[in-house]
């Protein structure tokens, strides 16, 4: 996808692609946690998708915080090469609101006590956007592993 290659950990469960998502993976739910933490790979084309900006600041504003603390002040942002590709992460903790992705709009739910982290992988052939979300444990075990895959990412 994208002329990028990328394995992802076998204790994922492949979903496949649906719709806009290229790929749907789904890990737990850790014991404790409501629901299974999810990645979803988006690509699309070279020029399309917004900028590498406009989607970390996007997710960013899918995350409300507690006390109305501004969430671009509380992401973590982290910057990595993979095989001369630039990747671009953004976490936050908070609550989620599940529709705010959705390109015909649509409200959502909002999901206490989740955990975000957005990736861009700026590919030869284009962005390629890894976003995973969940409750937090389930959310930061699946973390490690999507680290590891996007890191590890070849032409």
């Amino acid at each position: 996808m994208a002329g990028i290659h990328f394995t992802p950990p076998q204790e994922w469960s492949d979903l496949g692609p649906s719709g806009m998502r290229q790929g749907q993976y789904r890990f737990g739910p850790i014991q404790g946690d409501p629901a299974p933490a999810e990645v979803n790979i988006f690509y699309f084309g070279a020029q399309s998708g917004g900028g590498v900006e406009a989607n970390l600041q996007r997710w960013i504003g899918q995350m409300i915080l507690p006390d109305g603390e501004d969430p671009q002040a509380a992401a973590r942002r982290s910057e990595f090469t993979a095989d001369g590709m630039a990747g671009h992460v953004v976490a936050l903790d908070g609550s989620y609101r599940s529709g705010g992705g959705r390109p015909m709009g649509g409200a959502g739910q909002v999901l206490e006590g989740y955990r975000l982290v957005g990736v861009v992988l700026e590919g030869p052939q284009g962005s390629v956007f890894f976003k995973l979300t969940g409750p937090l444990a389930s959310a930061r075990a699946m973390e490690s592993g999507l680290l590891a895959m996007v890191k590890a990412a070849h032409k």
